[in-house]
């Protein structure tokens, strides 16, 4: 029994245990999260894209369930973006969402957005078992590996987007499959290995334009080999297979490349711009979205993320840029590769940075607009955890030989993964609005909260419940939030009862609802200001952090 029970839990084993209560948890509570501001719209976009590659087949009767489809989502949801808007994104989540809800018949509102939230939080577990593979293939070390796993699994905003955002936070699983395969690559040069790296650094590329630094950070590090590689043909060879394999599969898969012309490139990128520039409220400020401040997003990052993961990120980065710059002190044109990285671990430190490196640069040289908090840059968690365990592999490598400041380490960096599961648990189903205690009670009211408007659903339901079994309930909202989109989440047979009217005619309403995201901006004070005759029937505040109130009228 002894050996039995020393066999489970080896080192090497005791991650399939975490893992699969991570999952079973996960897949226990995917239904409590409520919409994301912008499924909807992802959820019609594969609709449009099916819509479109069904144009080539002769599938008559699945081409008219689609277009049954589309028509279903304009009735119910006039109010989205042009659908044509989705052209400039791949397709590689929402048209396979799109053709397994029509192929399986699945009318159910609940079921459908269901699926999305299940699809996208097994995908982001896959990417977690990956990046504990990544690490352990860096450092050799299990407990480093398992940490670090736990960091990029638990931190409480990634958690929460894990569930809901099929955009940005998919972007960050594909970026983690990719870097994968790249460490495959160095670990085996092989035609799959470049196959695959390739396939997912077209995949990442048109999920988010931002993809692009994988293929230029793969160019780069790949004419430093080629200058004093003594295997320098095999390298260009790789090169060259590498580039005509990416093209090809971001061609097949990105049917928004197959209907532009050769002049059309030119003006590529400029799709990417975001047309609206909505007045954003930052640290007690407000500024149009696209001349924000160059400390928004490090800001967003340093309050929003667990404080040991930013203590950790920031040793490592600093180790990794002491070890760089001592290498460049020393470099000698000849030995360009050799002196830039010492192994295969290096080597894969350099090109993570690398990629981050091209990001900051982007960041810094262009404005940029954003809005929702780091949501557009939420792939930029694989970075920190990276080197946050590069931080933390820096500690054990200080701490060589001196086992008991070792344990105690661990068991430091075990207690804060405690601290980090108990606000999970404090926050769930709002983890996408956390705070750390490096914010405190005063400052969170210079920052918006509820971005993503996920708490329409269940403000909903509070109404409902309040209302017993009244009929033809009347909801405004004192919010920028599109309400009405919150019911696809509600059972059927309770739509018939909710009417919304949106920020006009409040007055005139039975209940107000309020995520506090935009009435912050005293441009719109009027349209957000609560009537008199409204009184407070239910306010949600999570560790001095409001997420949603509901007013009801005075009759």
């Amino acid at each position: 029994m002894i050996n039995l029970m020393s066999e489970l839990f080896k080192k090497e084993t005791i991650i399939y245990y975490l893992l699969s209560v991570y999952l079973l948890i996960g897949v226990i509570i995917f239904k409590d999260f409520g919409i994301g501001i912008e499924e909807h719209f992802q959820r019609s976009s594969g609709f449009y894209w099916l819509n479109y590659l069904l144009q080539f087949t002769e599938l008559e009767n699945l081409k008219n369930l689609v277009n049954d489809k589309v028509y279903e989502i304009k009735s119910l949801h006039p109010n989205l973006p042009p659908v044509d808007i989705a052209k400039h994104y791949g397709v590689v989540f929402d048209l396979p969402m799109a053709l397994i809800e029509v192929v399986f018949n699945i009318d159910n509102s609940q079921t459908q957005f269901y699926l999305r939230h299940l699809s996208n939080f097994i995908i982001f577990f896959v990417s977690g078992y990956l990046f504990y593979l990544i690490i352990l293939k860096r450092t050799k070390i299990y407990s480093i590996s398992i940490i670090s796993c736990l960091f990029y699994l638990l931190s409480p905003r990634i958690f929460g987007n894990s569930f809901f955002d099929g955009k940005d936070l998919f972007f960050l699983s594909l970026i983690t499959i990719n870097f994968y395969f790249f460490i495959s690559y160095t670990k085996k040069r092989s035609f799959s290995s470049i196959l695959f790296f390739s396939l997912f650094c077209a995949l990442s590329t048109s999920s988010r334009i931002m993809g692009l630094f994988f293929p230029i950070g793969f160019i780069i590090l790949s004419i430093f080999q080629i200058i004093n590689n003594k295997e320098y043909k095999k390298t260009i060879f790789e090169l060259i297979l590498f580039i005509f394999l990416f093209f090809i599969f971001l061609y097949i898969h990105w049917p928004y490349l197959w209907t532009l012309q050769i002049f059309e490139f030119a003006n590529f990128f400029q799709s990417f711009k975001v047309a609206a520039n909505p007045i954003v409220y930052f640290n007690g400020n407000y500024y149009v979205s696209e001349y924000l401040p160059q400390t928004y997003l490090p800001l967003w990052i340093v309050i929003s993320t667990p404080e040991i993961i930013i203590l950790t990120f920031v040793i490592g980065i600093i180790f990794f840029i002491s070890r760089l710059l001592n290498r460049f002190a020393s470099i000698k044109l000849s030995m360009l590769s050799n002196d830039l990285w010492r192994g295969k671990e290096e080597k894969t430190d350099f090109f993570i940075f690398l990629s981050l490196f091209q990001i900051i640069i982007v960041y810094v040289s262009f404005s940029l607009n954003l809005y929702g908090g780091w949501r557009h840059f939420l792939f930029l968690h694989f970075f920190i955890i990276y080197f946050s365990a590069i931080g933390i592999y820096f500690v054990l490598l200080k701490l060589k030989n001196k086992l008991n400041l070792i344990r105690y380490f661990i068991i430091i960096l075990s207690i804060f993964i405690f601290e980090i599961i108990f606000n999970l648990y404090k926050y769930h189903p709002f983890q996408s609005v956390y705070f750390n205690n490096l914010v405190s009670n005063g400052m969170k009211k210079n920052f918006e909260v509820d971005t993503q408007s996920l708490s329409r659903v269940e403000a909903i339901k509070d109404i409902l419940r309040d209302s017993g079994k009244a009929n033809n309930i009347t909801i405004g909202t004192a919010s920028w939030t599109p309400l009405e989109n919150g019911r696809s989440l509600i059972k059927k047979n309770y739509w018939y009862r909710l009417n919304f009217t949106g920020t006009s005619n409040k007055e005139n309403v039975d209940y107000i609802y309020t995520n506090y995201y935009y009435e912050v901006n005293p441009l719109f004070a009027n349209k957000y200001k609560i009537p008199e005759n409204f009184k407070l029937l239910k306010t949600l505040t999570i560790d001095n952090t409001h997420v949603y109130s509901i007013y009801k009228k005075n009759h």
